[in-house]
Parts: C-alpha cells; sequence; structure tokens
C-alpha cells in the first residue's frame, strides 16, 4: 500500500503530534534558560560559565544511551504501524534494563569530573564549582534516561499531549526549585550552582515518576502489555542496539565535538565563555523546540513506511519542513533585528562592567545562530525522517564525517585565520560551528533525495 494523503491533511498530522512536542522540548530549553540566568543574577557571572561547560560535559556522557534509549519511539511506531502491538511493553523492558547496566559507567566519570576539566585547560577558578555541578546531575541520569524511553513510547503512540503536559509540570518545578535552591530561603541555604544541579536531578527523577504512573494504567497494559512484557529478550533488546547505537554514537560525536569548541572557547578567557553561553542560551530556545519537529518525522516515517508505504513518509517530512523553516525565519529576525532586546534580559539582575563586556560580545555571536539555525532546522527534520526509516548507521557516518572536517578546520585552520584576516578567536570557532551544521545539513539532504531510506524497514 502505497497511499499519498493529501498535504492539508499531512499538515495537521504533523502538528498534532509535533506541537505538544514542541512544548515539551520547548519547556526543557527554557528551562535552561532560566538555570543559567538566575545563576548569572546569583553572582559574577563565573558559575553561570561553570555551568555552561559542565553541562555540555554532562550531555557528552549521557548523550549516547539517551540516543539509544530515544530510538524507543520510532521502533515503537513501526511495531505499531505493522500490527505487533503486543510486542510493545516486552520492547519497552528492554530500554529499562539498558539504562540499568549504564548507570556504573556514569558515576565513574562523574567521580573523575575535576580531571576531566583540567586536562581540558578550563581556568582553576571554575573546575570547582564545574566538578559540583556534573557530580550532583549524575544522581539524576538513570531517572533522565528512564523518562527518555517512556517519553519515546508516548511519541510512538502519539500520545504526545502526554509529554508536553508531564513537561510542562516538570519545567514549572524546575525553575520553582531553581530560585529556591540558588537564592535560598525557608530555611534552605543559598546554594548557587550545586542548587541549581539538585533542581534538575528532582525534575528528573519527578518526570520518570509522571510516565511510570500514567503507563501503568489498565488500559496500556491491555493494548500493549506492558506489565505482561516484563523479562529479558535478547532478540529486541538487540535491535534496540543495532538501531539506537549508532543514533546514541552519532549524539555522542556532535556532543563531544560541541563540548571540544566551548572547552577551547573557555581557554580564551571568562568573558568569551560567558558570551558564548548567553548567545547559546538563544539558541537553544530556538533549537530544541525543532527536537520536537524531528522526533515526530520520526515516528510518522516509521509509521507511514509500515502502513502506508513511502508516500505518506514523504507528504509528512515535507510538512514538517515547512514548519521547521517557518519557525526558524521568526527566530532568525529577533537574532538580526533585535538582539539588544533579547539580550537586556541578562540587565534583569545584578550585573557588572564584565557582563556588560560579554552582553556586547554576545551579540555579534547572535548574527552566526541566525545563519545557521535555518540549516539546522533541515538536518534536524532529515535526521529525523531517515532515523525513522532506520537508516541509522548512515546518519553515524555524516556526523563522524562533517564533525571531524569541522574540527579539524577549527584546530589547524583558526590561528593562520586571525594572523591573515584579523578575525578573533571568538568568531572563529564560532565560524567553525556555522561550517559544521552546514556540512550536515548538506550530507542529509543529498542522503534523503538518494531514497534508499524508503525502502528500508525496521521491523519485519
Amino acid at each position: 500500500m502505497n497511499e499519498q494523503p493529501r498535504w492539508t491533511e499531512a499538515l495537521a498530522e504533523v502538528l498534532r503530534i509535533a506541537l505538544p512536542l514542541m512544548v515539551s522540548t520547548g519547556t526543557f530549553s527554557l528551562v535552561l534558560f532560566a538555570d543559567r540566568t538566575l545563576l548569572l543574577w546569583f553572582g559574577d557571572g563565573s558559575q553561570m560559565s561553570a555551568a555552561m561547560a559542565a553541562g555540555n560535559l554532562y550531555w557528552a556522557m549521557v548523550c549516547m544511551p539517551i540516543g539509544i534509549a530515544g530510538m524507543t519511539g520510532a521502533i515503537v511506531a513501526q511495531l505499531i504501524g505493522s500490527g505487533r502491538e503486543q510486542q510493545v511493553g516486552r520492547f519497552l523492558w528492554q530500554s529499562v534494563w539498558f539504562a540499568t547496566a549504564v548507570v556504573p559507567l556514569l558515576a565513574i566519570v562523574a567521580y573523575t569530573a575535576p580531571w576531566w576539566f583540567r586536562v581540558s585547560g578550563q581556568p582553576e577558578e571554575l573546575i570547582a564549582a564545574e566538578a559540583t555541578y556534573l557530580r550532583i546531575l549524575t544522581f539524576g541520569a538513570f531517572g533522565s534516561l528512564i523518562e527518555t524511553a517512556l517519553g519515546g513510547f508516548f511519541s510512538g503512540i502519539q500520545r504526545t499531549r502526554i509529554i508536553m503536559w508531564s513537561s510542562l509540570a516538570t519545567g514549572l518545578l524546575n525553575i520553582l526549585l531553581d530560585v529556591w535552591f540558588i537564592f535560598g530561603g525557608l530555611g534552605v541555604p543559598a546554594m548557587g550552582i550545586a542548587g541549581a544541579a539538585m533542581a534538575s536531578v528532582i525534575a528528573f527523577w519527578f518526570k520518570a515518576v509522571i510516565y511510570i504512573v500514567i503507563l501503568l494504567r489498565p488500559a496500556f497494559e491491555s493494548r500493549y502489555h506492558i506489565r505482561q512484557g516484563w523479562g529479558w529478550d535478547p532478540s529486541l533488546l538487540y535491535k534496540l542496539l543495532y538501531y539506537g547505537v549508532p543514533a546514541g554514537l552519532q549524539y555522542l560525536t556532535e556532543a563531544g565535538v560541541f563540548t571540544l569548541i566551548v572547552l577551547r572557547i573557555g581557554q580564551l578567557g571568562d568573558l568569551p565563555l560567558r558570551a558564548t553561553a548567553m548567545a547559546m542560551n538563544f539558541s537553544m530556545v530556538a533549537f530544541i523546540p525543532l527536537v520536537g519537529v524531528s522526533i515526530a518525522t520520526s515516528v510518522l516515517v516509521g509509521h507511514h513506511l509500515t502502513s502506508r508505504g513511502a508516500a505518506g513518509a514523504i507528504t509528512a517530512v515535507r510538512s514538517a519542513l515547512g514548519i521547521a523553516l517557518s519557525y526558524s525565519l521568526i527566530w532568525a529576525c529577533l537574532y538580526v533585528f533585535t538582539p539588544g532586546l533579547l539580550l537586556g534580559f541578562y540587565r534583569l539582575g545584578q550585573t557588572d562592567a564584565d557582563t556588560e563586556v560579554a552582553i556586547e560580545m554576545a551579540r555579534g555571536l547572535l548574527r552566526f545562530v541566525a545563519v545557521y539555525i535555518f540549516l539546522d532546522s533541515i538536518q534536524l527534520i532529515l535526521t529525523g525522517a531517515l532515523r525513522g526509516a532506520g537508516d541509522t548507521w548512515f546518519v553515524l557516518a555524516t556526523t563522524i564525517c562533517s564533525s571531524g572536517i569541522a574540527l579539524g578546520i577549527g584546530w589547524w585552520g583558526i590561528e593562520p585565520a586571525v594572523a591573515q584576516f584579523g578575525i578573533s578567536r571568538l568568531h572563529g570557532w564560532w565560524g567553525v560551528i556555522t561550517l559544521w551544521v552546514w556540512l550536515l545539513s548538506m550530507l542529509m539532504i543529498a542522503r534523503y533525495r538518494q531514497g534508499r531510506w524508503q525502502a528500508m524497514r525496521m521491523v519485519s
């Protein structure tokens, strides 16, 4: 069957699934924004810089298992599309066992946190705060993995409103705890960066518990055999790992390269790192909701390929691209025409001369964001489409190739560019980020147009 829906139907279908996911991921980006901004208001800005560097290392640490657990949504969508709903519960349990197995490895990385920051050349005065933030966040890693897997289940069955309301409740809790723990009050001492990390850990577990309570409802049990599926299933675990490992390695590659870039910027001093954190905060507010559209694309491609066929999947991808590009245009205009209005938000708290310098530096960095946000939206949607079909190994190879090229240019090309053209090292590294996103988007476009993904299936 290769039925192609009308574009209005396809657009409505994508919006029905994507909008709650955009709200969900957008809530996460707002929490990160609030987290770092409150740390800027708490002190001299160094704790915001430390949270930026440590948060990137934490993501590099957990992104591979989260990438593997995140494939749950696409595989569940294909199981349902092929009429195998009763296998969903058993498959979901494999994600839980996998998450349990990786926690000790994450604990080892957290224990050795000061060494990682010291060997990367971070300013000595930031290392203690960075290590504290990372170690506390690790206590929430298992909860984060569980909620990723269970969130994948709800997206796979297209119940994304559950994800949205859970994310809104979790985000509100996180922000309230941020204010309380960072600044203190009601018998709790001001904890600064440690309080921000504690708030995040509680939020991770809170969301996981919400999902578990909802998942145990009788309606889900009768249809998907959640409790009956308890147990170890090597064949389903292999399926999760076969398609999930390249997705996880893709995340690890991207996170590793981005962390290296941020750490190199950190070597330039606190102010360039602070300006980068400011610009990245606004970049994430625009970028992370697009991840929701990418997840929706992945789920719809997986579902249509095993039910309607490739034509339905193609129409869904085109609708998702239209949504993502329109959304990106709004943010690009804000970055270009109103950077002062956006960055003025950082002046609402206690500021000093250094903060003013960092804000002016961030103004120039937002121009880079305006350029690469369009490219990022394209590569996110097409990556979601390829991942939904099961073309995860190509996505991994593409990510490694483009990341290696961009990082190599940055490592060996910035200093000659500084000497030859007089550009700043900070702008040089942001140029590398833009080049990196451009390479990714061009390669994803080529693979998508080649069309091999249309014949792929993750379930048989």
